[in-house]
C-alpha cells in the first residue's frame, strides 16, 4: 500500500458551516487552486495560514503514482475518487483535508 499527499493552496477561503463533497468538488474544478504538493504522505503545516488556505488530499493506492503527472490527470483522479469512494472531510481554520 502506498500513501499519498496532494495539496492545492489557494487564496485564504471563508468556509462554509459544513464543508461537504459539493464545496471540496467545486474547488478542484473552479481552476484557482495551485498545485502545492505531491508525493508519498506529508504532513502539513500552513505557514501562511492568514493569507492562504491549503486543500490536503491523503489517500492510499496499491501501485505507486507518477508524480510527474499533468495537473489536469491529477484533477481527474481526484475527482474519480471523491465521486467514487467516500471521503472524510475535515477542516482546520481555513484548510480543508479530505481523506479516503
Amino acid at each position: 500500500m502506498h500513501k499519498h499527499t496532494i495539496i492545492f493552496k489557494t487564496g485564504q477561503l471563508l468556509l462554509p458551516e459544513e464543508t461537504d463533497l459539493h464545496f471540496v468538488t467545486d474547488l478542484l474544478h473552479v481552476g484557482q487552486l495551485e498545485l502545492n504538493y505531491i508525493g508519498g504522505a506529508a504532513a502539513v503545516d500552513n505557514k501562511n495560514a492568514s493569507e492562504a488556505s491549503l486543500l490536503v488530499f491523503n489517500f492510499n493506492t496499491d501501485e505507486q503514482l507518477d508524480y510527474s503527472m499533468q495537473e489536469s490527470e491529477i484533477n481527474h483522479m481526484l475527482s474519480e475518487l471523491l465521486k467514487n469512494e467516500n471521503p472524510k472531510i475535515s477542516t482546520t481554520g481555513n484548510d480543508i483535508q479530505v481523506s479516503f
